[in-house]
């Protein structure tokens, strides 16, 4: 077993986890290698060389940043993936049931190694396991990136809907174009971002089929809306547009995030791969 891990997630949750993890494992005389990240990318390097080299089952062991870049990396035709939810919001973890939040529990799934195969979204060349968007989330992203005080994900999207206006986005599915005045899209396999923000509470990372949820302008200030939004309970709104697809195009001038990491130069081009995410069933 090898365990990517970044010791620096969710404000140190990471090396508390990764102690947890590796004292199961050496108490159950479980053979293992830690290898941790060191910058933005190395953990896609790390998954990379170890599936080229034979590992067989490779633990992902952060926040849901880590678990793309493992994802990206990985050879599922040669390696399995595990996770470890250690960040701060853990919304793939959490919204999905992917993996238990208890450490202990998480890798003693891991090690019990019942196979399960989810779901993920390929967007041009680069996979992604929980949520992909364009709007209001990147502003968001953004701004909590640049803050000194380190807002939460909510308390920056309150904020950053004071000043934001809708853009126009135009998506193409099943041969026919739309156009809409959006202040966000988003393609889903798990439910949630932002820290618990139930974005399609309906989601399944298993059911072979992506949602995808368009926000467009409100009759009413968009700032009324945003409680039922973080609680997930717009679904039903004339605002929300819910539609379940295999693939979709969306042509945006505006940069696009993948669990949460910004892309600016990537095609939003999104399509469930059935079954091509190969982890482990939970006991719980």
């Amino acid at each position: 077993m090898d365990i990517i891990a970044n010791k620096c997630s969710g404000k140190g949750n990471g090396e508390k986890c990764l102690n947890a993890v590796t004292q199961y494992l050496d108490e159950h005389s479980v053979p293992y290698s830690v290898h941790l990240t060191e910058r933005t990318g190395h953990g896609k390097q790390l998954a990379e060389e170890l599936s080229a080299n034979g590992a067989e089952v490779i633990v992902a062991l952060g926040g849901d940043g880590t678990f793309h870049e493992v994802l990206n990396g990985i050879d599922f035709e040669k390696s399995r993936m595990g996770f470890i939810p250690a960040g701060r919001g853990n919304d793939f973890a959490g919204g999905t049931k992917a993996a238990n939040l208890d450490p202990i529990k998480a890798i003693a799934d891991i090690v019990r190694g019942e196979p399960k195969d989810l779901d993920y979204i390929q967007v041009g060349d680069k996979r992604c396991i929980n949520v992909g968007g364009t709007g209001l989330d990147v502003e968001v992203l953004l701004k909590t990136a640049k803050s000194k005080n380190k807002l939460t994900y909510v308390a920056s999207l309150f904020r950053c809907l004071l000043h934001f206006k809708p853009y126009h986005v135009q998506t193409e599915l099943n041969g026919e174009t739309k156009d809409y005045k959006c202040i966000m899209l988003g393609v889903c396999n798990g439910t949630q971002f932002g820290g618990g923000i139930k974005l399609c509470p309906v989601s399944r990372a298993d059911d072979g089929k992506m949602d995808v949820i368009i926000m467009t302008k409100p009759k009413v200030p968009t700032l009324f809306v945003m409680p039922k939004f973080v609680k997930g309970k717009h679904m039903n709104m004339a605002c929300t547009h819910h539609i379940v697809c295999d693939e979709i195009k969306v042509k945006t001038d505006a940069p696009i995030e993948l669990d949460g990491e910004i892309y600016y130069d990537l095609n939003f081009d999104a399509r469930i791969v059935k079954g091509g995410l190969k982890t482990f069933a939970t006991s719980e």
